[in-house]
């Protein structure tokens, strides 16, 4: 009777596509390694599709500067951690916040993040946004040195939807008018994967974001 257990579990593994080898009851090899695929993929299947610089730009949502001499000590902790020289937290810090999360990974990045335009260069460039993107957008007008930049993670008929910082003080989605938009990276050694998200309705319309 005690090898009834694994008698089942090799059937399972067969019916969804783990060969196990013949279920016999006795696990052996074939089982284990087959128990050790289908294992691997249900951890994958938990991490979901997000590429790891949008997992940590979601775990930071809701973020917010603090005003006065004391400012927020984890957004000042990436520019020292990074070896930015950044006086307070009230400078706009859309560029600090994706370095942060792009130092998830190990290409290089712009000699100065803070500046939103010198991501346009950053990795390779991409013809539609898949999620986690880089989109950086113009603001005030389309000649002036100041933009916005941030991730995508969605999009409507009108707005492309961005997890960003320093949007409205702290790290939050908002819609941002697609016309805004300049440019779309994706860093050089990370494999481009997923397609755009269409008809989200999360986030707020933003119009200059400071």
């Amino acid at each position: 009777m005690g090898r009834v257990p694994d008698f089942e579990s090799q059937e399972m593994l067969l019916e969804l596509g783990f060969n196990p080898g013949k279920p016999d009851g006795d696990w052996g090899p074939l089982s284990e390694a087959a128990y050790l695929r289908w294992l691997n993929a249900r951890i994958e299947a938990i991490k979901g599709d997000d590429p790891p610089w949008l997992v940590e730009a979601r775990r930071l949502l809701g973020t917010k500067e603090i005003s006065g001499p004391r400012h927020n000590q984890v957004i000042m902790g990436w520019a020292r951690k990074l070896g930015i020289f950044y006086r307070e937290d009230e400078t706009p810090w859309c560029g600090l916040f994706v370095a942060h999360c792009m130092s998830q990974v190990t290409d290089r990045q712009p000699s100065n993040p803070l500046g939103s335009r010198n991501w346009d260069s950053y990795g390779k460039a991409l013809n539609e946004p898949v999620p986690g993107a880089i989109l950086r957008f113009w603001r005030g007008s389309p000649r002036s040195w100041k933009g916005h930049v941030g991730f995508y993670v969605g999009e409507d008929a009108s707005y492309y939807h961005v997890l960003g910082g320093n949007q409205s003080n702290a790290v939050t989605i908002a819609k941002i008018a697609k016309r805004r938009l300049v440019s779309i990276r994706w860093p050089e050694s990370y494999p481009v994967y997923g397609k755009p998200i269409h008809a989200q309705r999360e986030g707020t319309v933003s119009t200059n974001e400071a």
